[in-house]
């Protein structure tokens, strides 16, 4: 049985799991601030990925595939980002580098799981969602820092606040969640997608100049951190 799907699936997720979610500021910090912090960064890639590959760890050749690939992935990181293309590019070539272990070990068979461990596991859709939710919520936040970054040139020095970057994520999973569930239950979720970013938006308004919340932070922020999460959510819903 050919395995590419689920290997391809799964290290995606492993991916998006530990380049946003943990990677947490102090992780941040260490990796620019020291020369081999990124190191502890390419460690937290490797953990992830080898928790979600579990069922191919009898095979040698996954370690040798997915071992090339952190490797790869640490040089690739040290490639400066400065703009949204240079952000699309490099999570394209982490994405390429999965294909590739996906494509070399796609004939490699898992060892049997629990029934409950591989009713999710051997599951295309439920993976999909996983990746789409963490795609919209946390990746989110980078994807609009570097929108952002390419077209306000002093924005590149500014830290992501705290603030902005939790009510962006939550705002973002219920964007996604109303929309889903907006086709496939009642169109009147659609109405519920658009509520949590209006609130943002009146905070944007209120409160921007204010440095715990959000100062340099922009009506059009939101909106495209919107327009992001919408996308995807539709995306899901076809799933």
């Amino acid at each position: 049985m050919d395995q590419f799907k689920y290997i391809l699936l799964w290290l995606s997720a492993a991916f998006l799991f530990a380049d946003y979610p943990l990677q947490s500021n102090l992780v941040f910090e260490i990796r620019y601030k020291y020369k081999f912090g990124g190191l502890l960064h390419v460690a937290i890639h490797a953990l992830a990925g080898l928790f979600l590959l579990y069922p191919f760890l009898v095979h040698w050749q996954i370690w040798v595939a997915f071992g090339a690939t952190i490797v790869l992935h640490y040089f690739i990181d040290t490639v400066s980002k400065t703009n949204i293309f240079m952000w699309l590019a490099d999570q394209a070539a982490h994405v390429a580098l999965i294909a590739g272990v996906a494509l070399l070990c796609r004939n490699l068979q898992p060892v049997p799981l629990p029934d409950v461990v591989a009713k999710y596991y051997f599951n295309v859709p439920f993976a999909l969602y996983v990746i789409g939710y963490l795609a919209a919520t946390f990746a989110g936040t980078i994807f609009v820092f570097f929108v952002k970054a390419t077209f306000q040139k002093d924005y590149q020095t500014r830290p992501i606040l705290l603030y902005e970057k939790t009510t962006g994520v939550l705002s973002r999973a219920i964007v996604v969640t109303a929309i889903i569930l907006g086709f496939k239950l009642t169109p009147a979720f659609f109405f519920v997608a658009p509520v949590p970013d209006l609130l943002r938006l009146y905070q944007v308004v209120t409160l921007r100049g204010d440095e715990r919340h959000y100062k340099g932070v922009y009506p059009a922020d939101v909106l495209i951190s919107f327009l992001y999460a919408a996308a995807i959510g539709v995306a899901l819903a076809f799933v």
